[in-house]
């Protein structure tokens, strides 16, 4: 009885781990604190209710609330943020721009 080619080809070529069958590695918690990309680039991670009010914001200094974090950034650095799907967004900031945004002079 003739073999189809699926079985030809599974005697002949070594068998590839399924993608399924590779160690699921662990992602980090996106709000457990900024993730720097390089050394000199730090994600902020935001995450908005479904009235629009910020719901989570890394970075945010203690002397503001999340929603004026989130303004300040919008007002300085407005161009860098990325809108992600399901109310979520981040801004690519350097860390030097972060550090004059959080800087308690940078009204």
């Amino acid at each position: 009885m003739p073999r189809s080619n699926l079985e030809q080809r599974s005697l002949v070529e070594p068998a590839q781990a399924a993608p399924y069958d590779l160690e699921v590695q662990q992602q980090p918690d996106a709000f457990a604190k900024s993730h720097a990309l390089t050394d000199s680039t730090i994600l902020i991670h935001v995450r908005f209710r479904p009235d629009g009010i910020v719901w989570e914001i890394t970075e945010c200094p203690k002397e503001l609330t999340k929603e004026e974090w989130f303004k300040r950034l919008c007002a300085r650095a407005g161009g860098k943020f990325q809108a992600r799907c399901g109310g979520r967004g981040m801004f690519r900031l350097s860390v030097e721009e972060l550090e004059a945004m959080k800087a308690t002079h940078a009204h």
